[in-house]
């Protein structure tokens, strides 16, 4: 009888600690910062191919934008005229 009691006991405070620990941890997750959003960049169509580049890469020139210089020469051999 004497073991079955210890046992019980053992359960009780497992059980105790159990609840203990969940409750301590709860506020913690809401003190959380939420995770933070990709940044988020304009993007600019190229004239010559529809490509889409970060506004940081791409070629302007009088309002067009390109995604590479080679695109931005022959755009405009073709179209400044």
């Amino acid at each position: 009888m004497g073991l079955i009691r210890l046992l019980i006991i053992a359960a009780l405070i497992y059980v105790v600690w159990r609840v203990l620990k969940n409750l301590l941890a709860a506020p913690r997750q809401a003190e959380a910062p939420p995770p933070k959003r990709p940044r988020q960049e304009l993007m600019r169509k190229c004239a010559q191919c529809g490509v889409h580049v970060p506004d940081h890469e791409a070629f302007t020139h009088n309002g067009k934008h390109f995604c590479s210089q080679e695109h931005q020469r022959v755009y405009l051999e073709h179209h400044d005229q």
